[in-house]
């Protein structure tokens, strides 16, 4: 979607607030989603009526109100997405004028501060885990944020950061997936089997930590590989190439690892 700047950067907020887990539980009533759907129909919303992401219209929304954006369907966890999109739309009225837009402003055009204000101001993208009793930083929505922002404007005006290669890949399932099935990752036989049988692997649990940091040193390496030989690149740039990867062979190839979150 592009629409006026501060309209596009509203509905990149709005999706990227709502942008995890999109695969099926047994027993949750939500409809198996993807990505392209979710961002078509918020774009459609949009299209319809300008306002239909505004700040009050967040902060009032309801799981009937969200359903009826997404065309009629329920999705994964629709109550904590009404949540989320709640908490959105009651900061973003509190402490931005209503405006994603005033948000990346604040930020200054520093990448590392927009992700700060983010994960400040808005506890659904705190995506936080502790391991062996050290905390651990993913940030996988807020820093996508960032890099749709940077992609929406192709870096320029309201979409320049001057620290944007600090932004690193976006720890999720696809990824992982696909590095799994290029060889790249290689899990143990127990936690091979845990994946291939799809069984539940708790967020915040040790091997869950470990595929998501595993996949973000693995990106970092590639960047350094590429840098090398001469290739100008961020982490978020690899990111995409892998996912879009990802999404085409998604059916064909190993499962990703199941882990229920609103993280990603």
């Amino acid at each position: 979607f592009t629409g006026e700047p501060d309209d596009t950067i509203q509905y990149l907020l709005v999706l990227d607030a709502i942008n995890f887990c999109f695969w099926r539980r047994d027993g949750d009533p939500g409809e198996q989603w993807e990505y392209e759907p979710l961002a078509a129909q918020l774009r459609a919303a949009v299209l319809r009526d300008r306002t239909a992401l505004s700040a009050e219209n967040l902060a009032a929304m309801t799981p009937e109100a969200l359903q009826e954006i997404l065309g009629g369907k329920l999705m994964p966890q629709h109550s904590e997405r009404v949540r989320l999109l709640r908490e959105v739309g009651c900061e973003l009225a509190r402490s931005f004028q209503g405006s994603a837009a005033h948000l990346v402003r604040a930020a200054k055009g520093s990448a590392s501060r927009l992700v700060w204000l983010i994960t400040a101001h808005f506890p659904g993208f705190r995506d936080e885990s502790v391991y062996h009793g050290e905390q651990v930083f993913f940030y996988k929505r807020a820093q996508i944020f960032v890099a749709d922002v940077f992609g929406a404007f192709a870096g320029e005006g309201i979409g320049h950061f001057d620290d944007i290669d600090r932004v690193t890949m976006f720890a999720d399932y696809r990824v992982p997936q696909i590095l799994a099935e290029i060889g790249v990752l290689k899990y143990d036989s127990e936690l091979a089997k845990k994946i291939t049988n799809k069984e539940m692997i708790p967020f915040g649990a040790a091997e869950e930590s470990e595929i998501r940091a595993a996949t973000v040193c693995v990106v970092e390496q590639i960047v350094d590989f590429l840098r090398s030989s001469g290739t100008k690149v961020c982490a978020f740039q690899v990111d995409w190439l892998l996912w879009q990867r990802g999404e085409r062979v998604r059916d064909e190839i190993m499962p990703h690892h199941r882990t229920p979150t609103i993280f990603y």
